[in-house]
């Protein structure tokens, strides 16, 4: 009976070492992503737009201008098909 005593006791000891440490692991882990959560403040860490063009992956900055935007480019579209349109009718009534 002694034997499964010290058996016993050794492994209880073992499962409560186990068991501790895994609970400062987990305690570590959390301080840690709370510590993260509470760096990553967009107001402190983000450089405001104004300041800071949009960049290429390359690192070249990219300046809006042009016939870029979406909505110039469907409005010109959108105009031709209408002058397009308006032609046709007219060639065809003759």
């Amino acid at each position: 009976m002694s034997l499964l005593d010290d058996w016993g006791e050794s492994l209880g000891g073992i499962w409560d070492s186990a068991v501790e440490g895994g609970e400062q692991w987990v305690d570590a882990w959390m301080d840690n992503e709370a510590e993260n959560v509470a760096s990553s403040a967009p107001e402190e860490n983000r450089t405001p737009q104004h300041e800071e063009p949009a960049k290429q992956p390359t690192g070249q900055p990219i300046y809006p201008g042009g016939l870029s935007s979406n909505t110039t480019l469907m409005l010109l579209g959108g105009g031709m098909f209408v002058l397009m349109g308006f032609t046709f009718l007219m060639l065809r009534g003759k």
